[in-house]
């Protein structure tokens, strides 16, 4: 029998097939669509065709961040300096060309969001910035989200009373030329910036992030609108005292807000981790329900009274806090994601208690991430009455520098979370290690590994992802592994993120691990 004619589908017309339907779209999707897009590539689709050439008008996104900041040297270049002119010279000229071209494209409104991180901020940019903060003020826009980070400021792992290598502060006197009145003249750190007294009255703020801002808002403040709150850094001429209580205004005038992130606030030039005597201040967010609440590096807060009824996350670096730090008012049931992490080079004996009562609060919590030096070994101690029951616990991250004591801890840890089904160890360097000397060598992965013989009702039945980040294959790390991945009975996916280094090792190991998963079911990626 022969087989059915069979005859070819129907190609439309070439122009159909061809046809920009794109380019269809009216003026103002356009810009909605490229406003996803980095501003610099938003803004080189004008060069496209004729039809594109207004599009960049309805790009209500601004957003820039200098990624590499100029080192302190700056000063010294301003002060010898015949024109006074700063190093950000061609950051602040691609933020000028893309307002200004939003202008010439026939935009009349302010763009909703606007994002302006400096690597660097120093004196001669203040007068631009006014500038730019003037048009994105003053001109309706239906919600605005403002982000002013003027340093990069990094709140990672630092320990009590850690100075520069040189010896000299950050933010000393030495670091500005004795001929450079003009920057000294905007106070003790000519780097600051003072907000302009609008932003503190615009009613259209949805979201508000400074970082390394002078906060001295007017006695009136206005915004009603405002629901994500970040300050970091924040200064000004006045006392810490005088400090606090202006973040305290800021925070009360916010009627609406849900997410509250307070970091290194209330702080001298350097972040050391025994709070000042002089200078301790409290926090209180007790007629707003947040829902997002974070507090890294604010060592001189003493007491954080919230309302915790509609808390869903809260984050907390700094050093082991006192009895009295987090005061949670309401049921706080619907915590599902609580990350602690720890200033300092351990938690020490007498501060296991309240660690453990630092713990009690968010035991109904779907996701934790603790963040110590010792990545748990602090808990094994015998002065530790024990870890916490999570029994709803889910997601388990992991974080620090791996040693005997982590295994033990860790074991612990799984014990007392039987629900948990994505686990995640982040192994930070060994302090001070040449590159060369970070990796395992070859021939010592012939040594033979042995675990202690433990059954984890959570790995046996439950854990159905593992991820080790940064396995350089050590001794500790190796048996973490092998203990890990030799009882996951359900395991359905592995992940190992090895750093870079010497190939022949990172293949050795990945066929070390391989043969310690048990379920060979399981997709392992390297």
């Amino acid at each position: 029998m022969a087989a059915p004619k069979t005859y070819p589908r129907p190609q439309p017309p070439c122009d159909a097939r061809c046809r920009d339907r794109l380019s269809d779209l009216p003026d103002g999707v356009l810009g909605t669509i490229l406003s996803f897009l980095p501003t610099k590539e938003a803004a080189r689709a004008a060069a496209l065709a004729r039809r594109w050439r207004r599009t960049f008008a309805g790009v209500d996104t601004i957003s820039f961040v200098q990624r590499e900041a100029h080192s302190n040297d700056n000063y010294t270049f301003m002060g010898s300096a015949q024109e006074r002119r700063s190093k950000n010279g061609d950051f602040i000229d691609e933020v000028n060309a893309a307002l200004l071209c939003r202008r010439r494209c026939g935009s009349h409104g302010a763009p909703r969001v606007f994002r302006v991180n400096f690597g660097c901020f120093d004196c001669w940019d203040r007068p631009m910035l006014n500038r730019w903060l003037y048009s994105v003020l003053n001109r309706t826009a239906q919600e605005l989200h403002l982000d002013l980070r003027l340093q990069h400021a990094a709140t990672g792992e630092h320990y009590v009373g850690d100075p520069r290598d040189d010896g000299t502060d950050v933010n000393s006197d030495a670091d500005f030329p004795a001929d450079d009145d003009e920057c000294r003249a905007y106070g003790h750190d000519a780097h600051q910036y003072k907000l302009p007294r609008r932003l503190f009255s615009c009613a259209t703020i949805r979201t508000l992030c400074l970082d390394a801002c002078s906060l001295q808002p007017p006695e009136l403040l206005d915004l009603p609108l405002l629901e994500t709150l970040f300050l970091s850094n924040i200064r000004n001429s006045g006392s810490s005292v005088q400090r606090c209580d202006n973040i305290q205004r800021l925070i009360s005038s916010c009627p609406r807000l849900i997410d509250l992130t307070l970091e290194r606030c209330g702080e001298e030039d350097k972040c050391f981790t025994t709070p000042a005597p002089d200078n301790s201040y409290t926090i209180t967010v007790l007629d707003k329900q947040l829902h997002r609440f974070a507090i890294r590096c604010c060592h001189n807060l003493v007491r954080a009274s919230i309302d915790a009824s509609e808390l869903r996350e809260i984050d907390y670096r700094g050093a082991v806090p006192s009895e009295s730090l987090l005061d949670l008012h309401g049921a706080h049931k619907k915590i599902s994601s609580c990350s602690v992490g720890f200033c300092g080079k351990k938690v020490y004996k007498g501060e296991m208690p309240r660690f453990r009562k630092l713990l009690d609060q968010f035991t109904d919590t779907r996701h934790l991430h603790l963040d110590s030096t010792h990545l748990g070994s602090d808990i094994e101690n015998k002065s530790f009455t024990g870890f916490p029951s999570f029994p709803n616990l889910v997601r388990l991250e992991l974080t620090g520098y791996l040693q005997i004591g982590s295994i033990r801890a860790m074991i612990m840890i799984l014990e007392q979370a039987p629900s948990i089904e994505v686990l995640t160890l982040f192994f930070k360097p060994i302090y001070q290690q040449r590159f060369e000397t970070l990796w395992v060598q070859l021939h010592k992965l012939n040594d033979e590994i042995l675990v202690p013989d433990v059954s984890i009702m959570c790995l046996r039945n439950r854990v159905k992802r593992i991820n080790l980040v940064h396995y350089r294959g050590h001794v500790v790390q190796r048996k973490v592994a092998k203990l890990l991945f030799s009882n996951a009975l359900v395991l359905e996916q592995a992940c190992v993120v090895f750093p870079r280094g010497p190939q022949e090792v990172q293949l050795k190991l990945k066929n070390e691990i391989d043969g310690w998963v048990v379920n060979k079911s399981a997709k392992t990626i390297f």
